[in-house]
């Protein structure tokens, strides 16, 4: 199998579900009932399933690639980005390897915060967030924005003059204006005597900027409240985000000649700046409309959103009061307000046996921080024509007649009235990724596998999350060699850290009443590991437990099937730019990540490459037949001039070998097209 072709996103979402506020309680009603609280232990057993890293980060080894010899030296922390780092795994002062119980807790916490229904107990930080439009959904309207009398005001603008049939161009070293070869000493956002104030388009690919000349206009887009700094703030962000520098990169150049005229306008210079905008329209809570503009530094670039984290995240912010808290922060305690102290402790992990643990090195990939900008997958689609959204807006395309009868599509924007996030983020199970080739950008880590054992405290806890503790722990297969796994450590996404937990006794202490002396004594209720009765389903019905037992499966994912971030080539990182910007070249085929509880959750490579598959049956007389792709997917088929040009009924048997170009109807359907059979 191409391995190209087909795969499966390393993550996947776990869906909000229900409304948490009805489970939000203060910690004096959840434990009312102190008579019936429960103290005790469970002794854990944890077994890797893939090896496990958990890098010991205080004590890097550095490698020199060039030299191909380990470094020592007292400053090398200075200069530590010219070297290969090398980690080995945790280990406690006496030189055993330990998982910390921190590293456990967390896990185990999110997985408690998903059957519960919790609260996010963290949240990215409250930068603005800022989404880049696609390239069908450009930026069409030019203004130029004003600073006056402590208001920041957007006026339209008209184009004067546009880019170079007179040899108006751009040097790509200086960011200048050239006409006609003689330099001009005219940057990006300033103004040309005669021509207008500059505004540079900056390209997409490697082609000539794009340059106009804008005059303002008389019509105001909108004028902001006084001293309202949106404008300056969001635009700024956006121009450092793209980065906003000197030197020979002309990108740079540009957005920070942008930014000094910026700044220009913002000190009372009467500076205009020429902007590229959008705007929506939205109702507000009272009914009045409010409309939302958005500014940019070029007609495909970044847009500050207007909502932030907490606004996103609706009703699943972090518990901030004691009053009110969510399952997850009432076992596990929250560092959020007042703070509260947890009733759960766990304990480091210790091998079962020293002698028996084996240990590997891996140079691993990259890895970096979560790209929420990849809306299609982070996002939830709003309608089923949304070819474009984010957490404020989305975007349908749009049939237009022109003055002359042309026919053209433009995408319209809308306002949407909540944010969209996809829910609880979280990693499948797959065999570990090939090692890499080691650089001063990737790092070597030592990996163990074998046997842990660790203790699970809890302090006067209810009967109901005892239960819950345990289920989350066994994932409803209290046995060793179960399919329900945990994800542990680092490297999840690249295959590690797979382990499996298993409740090898719970010990509860019972307060008892010796009436012989009048002492209240504590009686250890013993339970071993076979007199434990946990049911394999913790919520019947519940989507996100289900979606969660689908990601926790070892086995869900067949093993021909890759589990990679969605590339070209799987060894060539930089394409997994590529992969998204093929994938919303056409919005009309945009694809968004599969849920965890579909029938399939393969994603293609790239629209336009062919798959491979197998006829399963065609019938000639209604001419229509189903292919099963490669992905294990069902393609409706038909012998037509329009789709399947060089196809002929008697290719199509039973178990005929093809190939063909995967389509997807706007009803959801799958096609196959320029179907050709393939030699057996």
């Amino acid at each position: 199998m191409d391995e190209k072709k087909i795969f499966v996103n390393p993550y996947n979402f776990i869906p909000f579900e229900g409304n948490i506020n009805d489970k939000r309680i203060s910690r004096e009603t959840a434990y009312a009932k102190k008579s019936e609280l429960l103290s005790g232990w469970l002794d854990v057993e944890l077994t890797t399933r893939t090896p496990l890293i958990i890098p010991d980060g205080a004590h890097p080894r550095y490698w020199d690639t060039k030299k191909n010899k380990y470094v020592e030296d007292k400053n090398i922390e200075e200069r530590e980005d010219s070297f290969h780092k090398e980690y080995d795994f945790f280990r406690s002062p006496d030189g055993i390897p330990t998982i910390p119980g921190s590293e456990l807790r967390g896990m185990l916490r999110s997985v408690y915060e998903i059957v519960t229904n919790s609260c996010v107990p963290f949240l990215l930080d409250e930068k603005p967030i800022s989404r880049r439009v696609p390239v069908y959904g450009a930026l069409c309207h030019h203004g130029l924005l004003a600073y006056e009398n402590d208001h920041w005001v957007l006026y339209k603008a008209t184009i004067v003059k546009k880019e170079a049939a007179n040899g108006i161009y751009v040097n790509e070293k200086d960011g200048c204006v050239y006409v006609d070869g003689k330099k001009l000493p005219y940057k990006n956002g300033e103004y040309v005597e005669d021509l207008g104030w500059v505004q540079y388009n900056i390209p997409v690919n490697k082609s000539e900027y794009s340059i106009r000349f804008l005059k303002k206009g008389n019509d105001i887009v909108k004028r902001w409240e006084i001293r309202d700094n949106e404008p300056y703030r969001t635009l700024l962000s956006a121009l450092n985000r793209d980065g906003a520098g000197s030197g020979r990169n002309s990108n740079k150049i540009q957005n920070k000649n942008l930014s000094d005229a910026l700044e220009k306008a913002k000190s009372g210079d009467k500076n205009l700046v020429p902007v590229y905008y959008m705007s929506v329209t939205r109702i507000k809570e009272n009914g009045d409309d409010e409309v939302l503009v958005y500014l940019s530094n070029s007609s495909i670039g970044r847009i500050a959103q207007k909502r932030k984290w907490n606004d996103i995240m609706g009703d699943y912010v972090p518990c901030s009061s004691t009053d009110e808290l969510c399952p997850a922060c009432l076992l596990f305690g929250t560092t959020n307000g007042k703070g509260l102290k947890g009733r759960v402790q766990v304990t480091d992990a210790t091998p079962d046996n020293v002698e028996k643990l084996t240990y590997e090195k891996h140079t691993l990939d990259i890895l970096s921080t979560p790209r929420t900008s990849a809306f299609e997958f982070y996002l939830r689609k709003p309608t089923d024509n949304a070819t474009f959204w984010n957490f404020d807006f989305y975007g349908e395309m749009k049939k237009y007649t022109l003055a002359n009868g042309k026919e053209i599509n433009r995408i319209e924007y809308y306002d949407l009235p909540e944010a969209t996030p996809r829910g609880r983020k979280m990693y499948w199970h797959s065999k570990p990724a090939k090692d890499s080739t080691p650089n001063n950008m990737n790092n070597t880590v030592e990996a163990v596998n074998g046997c842990f054992n660790f203790k699970i405290y809890f302090e006067e806890i209810t009967q109901q999350q005892l239960n819950t503790l345990i289920w989350i722990i066994s994932l409803g297969e209290n046995k060793k060699d179960g399919t329900k796994l945990h994800k542990l450590g680092h490297a999840r996404p690249l295959g590690y850290g797979s382990v499996k937990l298993q409740v090898v006794s719970q010990n509860v202490r019972k307060p008892m009443f010796n009436k012989e002396n009048g002492n209240i004594e504590v009686e250890l209720e013993h339970k071993s590991h076979d007199e434990l009765n946990i049911p394999s389903r913790l919520n019947a019905g519940s989507k996100a437990e289900k979606c969660l037992l689908n990601l926790a499966d070892f086995n869900y994912i067949p093993e021909d099937i890759p589990v990679m971030y969605p590339r070209e080539k799987r060894k060539d990182e930089d394409n997994i730019y590529t992969w998204f910007a093929n994938n919303r070249k056409n919005p009309k085929y945009v694809k968004t990540l599969p849920e965890p509880d579909d029938k399939y959750v393969t994603l293609l490579g790239n629209w336009n490459e062919r798959l491979e598959g197998k006829v399963k049956y065609y019938d000639s007389n209604k001419n229509f037949g189903i292919i099963i792709g490669q992905n294990k997917q069902e393609y409706s088929i038909k012998c037509d001039e329009k789709f399947n040009p060089n196809l002929k009924a008697q290719q199509l048997r039973k178990n005929a070998k093809v190939s063909f170009e995967p389509y997807e109807l706007k009803n959801g359907k799958l096609v196959a097209n320029k179907c050709r059979a393939e030699e057996n």
